[in-house]
């Protein structure tokens, strides 16, 4: 199956590059971090499992994650051998992609020794590099792979190594420019096929899609009680464990005297409540 998908999808160029990428962090005691960035419907998720294939043999839809807990989660198990690629999926960012890409950065962090012993391939799907953070995108990402549609709607994918990649970030960020400096490599096509089942990966990311929005609706509604805690206490006389006890009167459970404590103490003086 691999040597099929070298031969008929992996363009022979990448393909060449990748290898070189798979023996120096088998040899060198690495890792490898790449990003995939591009518009919405253009294949990203498609090509870096792909490219993922090629990178690890046994890669499947097990090591396909969207959330920075996933991520974690796949890096700790000992299951997770030695060149084991993952890909991190954009649907991680379907809530709020700057807060998720912080979560993704400070999981980065927390398991880069791990990452590193085990030699791992990540590779993750974006809609945008720039909006990685600095430091991220410059020094821990290793590539990038700019996914477009061509004028005739052909897949089309821009290789940009580690120099390049770092240069694109420091000029183009401002205007979210792809065009400067050029990439060494020329443009590649890339066929819509898919390495794992199709169905299984669309089923996984809609479940995934809908326990990130039910976790970012949790913390909307977290951050309104909060409000409205803070408003009824600076407007009413009312005591702190009064507060705590109006959830119970309409059959909700009453609020932890701890978390009271800890909205009263965050009231910020300087913005007033009364409209």
């Amino acid at each position: 199956m691999v040597e099929e998908i070298k031969k008929n999808w992996v363009a022979p160029i990448v393909e060449k590059e990748l290898l070189k990428v798979k023996h120096r962090v088998l040899t060198k005691d690495r890792d490898w971090v790449v990003v995939y960035d591009g518009e919405e419907g253009v294949g990203k998720s498609v090509l870096a499992m792909q490219h993922a294939k090629v990178l690890d043999p046994n890669f499947d839809l097990d090591h396909v994650v969207f959330t920075a807990d996933d991520f974690i989660r796949v890096i700790k198990d000992p299951k997770t051998k030695r060149g084991t690629a993952i890909v991190l999926d954009e649907a991680f960012s379907s809530a709020n992609s700057r807060s998720s890409l912080t979560e993704v950065n400070k999981s980065m962090i927390a398991v880069a020794t791990e990452m590193r012993q085990k030699n791992l391939f990540v590779l993750m799907v974006l809609p945008s590099f720039f909006d990685l953070d600095r430091y991220f995108a410059i020094w821990r990402c290793r590539a990038l792979f700019h996914l477009y549609f061509s004028p005739d709607e052909d897949r089309r994918y821009i290789l940009f190594p580690k120099d390049e990649k770092k240069k694109l970030y420091l000029f183009g960020k401002k205007f979210y420019n792809y065009n400067k400096p050029h990439s060494p490599f020329p443009p590649f096509n890339f066929p819509n096929h898919y390495v794992v089942d199709e169905m299984a990966y669309r089923q996984k990311k809609a479940e995934a899609f809908k326990k990130r929005q039910v976790s970012h609706q949790a913390k909307v509604w977290l951050s309104q009680r909060d409000a409205f805690a803070k408003y009824i206490y600076k407007t009413m006389t009312i005591s702190q464990e009064e507060l705590a006890k109006i959830p119970s009167l309409f059959g909700s459970i009453p609020l932890h005297q701890q978390n009271v404590s800890r909205i009263i103490q965050s009231i910020d003086e300087s913005i007033p409540l009364t409209a």
